[in-house]
């Protein structure tokens, strides 16, 4: 089930190539699309200011959409927003967590950290420490060895 802090609520298109985006909780990030659109074919309509400007909010809040058809979802987007001012490590983190599919809870159960410490690394509000960039990898590696035996 999605959060209601993901789900985005405007959104405007701030030449040459950035958003400025509010989430529902009122959180507000800035993303810059450049690269993105100079590696990725789907997203080189987005070149004309025009149809860059285009962008809407669809799928109950969850996607940004232009008229050529591309498209970001809004877990994306503040990933992308994370990496951008430097915190590449809580981007990292917040995969993992997705990755394997793991709650708040289960997260902070599965390295040996509090549930609001896990919330705060994924949202960025902490750095994330490179011992816990090692636990989370560790613990994958536990995992898949003990999936392994289990086979």
């Amino acid at each position: 089930m999605r959060k209601n802090s993901f789900r985005l609520a405007g959104v405007t298109a701030l030449p040459p190539y950035q958003l400025e985006i509010t989430y529902t909780d009122n959180n507000t990030i800035t993303v810059n699309l450049e690269n993105l659109i100079a590696s990725l074919e789907i997203f080189t309509p987005l070149e004309d200011s025009n149809e860059f400007a285009s962008v809407t909010i669809t799928d109950f809040g969850f996607t940004l959409e232009w008229s050529s058809g591309a498209s970001l979802d809004s877990d994306r987007l503040f990933e992308m927003a994370l990496e951008q001012s430097g915190m590449v490590s809580n981007a990292h983190f917040r995969r993992w967590q997705d990755t394997n599919q793991l709650s708040l809870t289960q997260a902070a159960q599965a390295i040996g950290l509090t549930r609001r410490t896990i919330s705060q690394y994924r949202t960025g509000k902490r750095p994330v420490p490179r011992t816990v960039s090692l636990a989370c990898k560790g613990w994958e590696v536990e995992k898949n060895n003990s999936e392994q035996v289990a086979i």
